[in-house]
């Protein structure tokens, strides 16, 4: 599988099979994401991984989104909750420097599409959360200060298949009678410009 491949085929996933998500998988992932680019360079990000049973129902309690959704509405049955979290902090030390304070946001999402493609290769399958009780996670890791929870990204081997349509002409994504989740994505000719506006 080539890259355009994994960009273009990975959907995120909600359910996840009650099978344990190696170590050395996530930190294969985890290596990629630390040479990404960096806006100025900062490397700022850092991650917490997550793959033992009696800490992912403290990284579970503090997320929000889809992952929490009712079975009925694509979110996980109470054995397919995700079996490894990766979760993106960023070091807080470059505050005293707007510019480079403010490549770290962008940063998050580079380090986090690295570590979904990372993932998607080895079979693994993720879903990105922004939704997060900061607070709470903080507790549930022992996150010191001077450091922020960015991003989660929930992670399992996939127990559903979401399929991709053209988006016509909504983008909501719907769950059909075999409970099949069907992501509607805008077409190429709807996003693009060449050369200008």
């Amino acid at each position: 599988m080539d890259v355009y491949q994994a960009a273009t085929k990975r959907r995120s996933i909600r359910r996840f099979k009650d099978k344990a998500v190696p170590i050395a998988a996530l930190e294969r992932c985890i290596d990629a994401a630390r040479v990404a680019p960096s806006g100025r360079n900062v490397q700022a990000c850092e991650f917490i991984v997550v793959n033992d049973a009696r800490v992912l129902p403290g990284v579970f309690e503090n997320i929000g989104g889809s992952v929490k959704l009712p079975f009925e509405k694509g979110g996980p049955g109470p054995d397919q909750h995700p079996r490894a979290y990766t979760v993106i902090v960023i070091n807080r030390s470059w505050e005293g420097d707007p510019d480079r304070r403010r490549v770290t946001h962008y940063d998050i999402g580079i380090a986090a599409q690295s570590i979904i493609l990372t993932a998607f290769e080895q079979g693994i399958g993720t879903c990105p959360i922004l939704m997060i009780n900061e607070d709470g996670l903080k507790k549930a890791l022992k996150i010191p200060d001077g450091y922020d929870a960015g991003m989660v990204i929930a992670m399992g081997y996939p127990d559903e298949s979401p399929v991709t349509e053209v988006a016509d002409p909504s983008p909501d994504y719907w769950i059909d009678d075999k409970a099949v989740r069907h992501v509607p994505k805008r077409k190429l000719e709807d996003v693009i410009h060449r050369n200008g506006f």
